[in-house]
């Protein structure tokens, strides 16, 4: 699927164009957010775009895999935690880096 790939927003938000590097390369993305605007950069091309905390948000979560999940329809917390997901396997993630827009 994908909307499964590297730089999408999992399994709501496709990142187009594909820019993925294969196993062995690193990629390198940007996750924006300012005033309820959301953009992945990948590789140095943007691939996804999405708005946050408006209708918008709420219909991709009813038609994703997290619509029963509490709170998720309210979109993300404004502070607090992050989460880096994976499904089982090896993943390796280097140089975070977080900071106030």
């Amino acid at each position: 699927l994908a909307n499964h790939l590297s730089g999408s927003l999992y399994d709501m938000v496709p990142a187009l164009p594909s820019n993925g590097k294969p196993a062995g390369e690193w990629n390198t993305i940007v996750i924006r957010i300012k005033d309820g605007k959301a953009t992945h950069t990948q590789n140095g091309v943007k691939v996804c775009e999405y708005s946050i905390w408006t209708p918008e948000w709420k219909e991709l979560v009813a038609n994703s895999k997290f619509k029963e999940w509490p709170g998720f329809v309210n979109g993300p917390a404004k502070e607090g935690y992050i989460g880096i997901q994976d499904h089982g396997y090896n993943v390796w993630i280097r140089n975070i880096k977080i900071r106030e827009l």
